[in-house]
């Protein structure tokens, strides 16, 4: 409410002349909305979808956007294709068929540590693409098994013995997530957002038209044409 009511900066009028209509009021709206349910996440007072219902409404009746804008975003199929990768995400761990991938390649690879830290970095290649979310995927499938089996070899957590063997599964569960994380469109949420950026501001850009280049562009330099001894500008 605060940042809604405060005057805002030079510096969102200039940027919100590229993408959207007036001084700029619009896009600090939209800022107050979204710090405002950034919040309400934070702090639960209602379920995340829920706030993100009411955050809409919000956004819709106070015309900072209209009720076609608002909804654009469900009209990205990248969307929906993250939307069934987590459907699927919750079926391969409600199912436990995500448990039972890690501890097959436990029992093919895990002879010595290494071998576990290999079968776990397996486990998390094959489960990526179906699993948007990395922190499910490291903290619902892999720590759980990977604490376990550190606890087997006499690795406690929080205790001297921790860097006996936990803390090495511990640092390559955590390397291997954040590449398997950016190896797959669906493998984490953000992806789709690094997808689309930058967005073509080109053709909404004030005088873009003017700074566009001709697109048969003539040398300002003379050059030899092959085969032809006078010098001339024609177009390269």
């Amino acid at each position: 409410m605060i940042i809604w009511f405060l005057p805002h900066p030079a510096a969102i009028g200039d940027f919100a002349a590229e993408g959207f209509e007036g001084d700029g009021t619009q896009a600090w709206h939209l800022l107050a909305i979204f710090v405002a349910t950034i919040l309400a996440i934070i702090l639960k007072p209602l379920p995340m979808g829920a706030l993100c219902m009411v955050a809409m409404g919000i956004v819709a009746l106070t015309e900072t956007l209209t009720i076609g804008e608002t909804l654009s975003g469900f009209a990205n199929t990248t969307i929906w294709l993250i939307v069934m990768a987590f459907f699927i995400s919750r079926g391969v761990i409600k199912t436990g068929l995500g448990r039972r991938i890690a501890l097959f390649f436990v029992a093919k690879l895990g002879k010595k540590p290494i071998g576990v830290a290999y079968g776990m970095a397996l486990t998390d290649l094959i489960l990526a693409p179906a699993t948007p979310s990395n922190t499910a995927r490291a903290g619902g499938i892999i720590m759980p098994i990977l604490t376990s089996i550190s606890k087997q070899y006499g690795s406690e957590p929080n205790s001297p013995s921790a860097r006996k063997v936990g803390a090495y599964f511990m640092q390559t569960a955590y390397i291997v997530n954040c590449v398997t994380s950016a190896m797959f469109l669906t493998a984490m949420a953000g992806n789709p957002l690094a997808q689309g950026w930058p967005p073509d501001r080109a053709s909404r850009s004030p005088g873009a038209a003017g700074r566009s280049r001709p697109s048969s562009p003539v040398s300002s330099r003379s050059s030899r044409c092959r085969g032809c001894s006078t010098r001339c500008t024609r177009p390269r």
